[in-house]
């Protein structure tokens, strides 16, 4: 049985705020193979570890822009 690998996005979002943490949680969880989902706001950035067979980085950033947030 192989073991599957993850991995760690990091997504600078602008302007991330307490109060936006959780739509974007959500946001990023109905993605595929999204594990544990951090948040630093006073860094503005959204630690998303994943299965790289399941999504990719553009995922979140898409899913990001689609929630209304803007990447940098």
């Amino acid at each position: 049985m192989a073991t599957t690998k993850t991995k760690t996005a990091i997504i600078s979002i602008a302007n991330l705020k307490a109060e936006d943490l959780t739509v974007l949680r959500q946001a990023f969880q109905a993605l595929p193979g999204v594990g544990k989902i951090d948040f630093s706001v006073e860094r503005s950035v959204a630690v998303i570890d994943f299965d790289p067979s399941q999504s990719h980085i553009d995922d979140f950033l898409r899913a990001a822009l689609k929630a209304g947030f803007q990447v940098t």
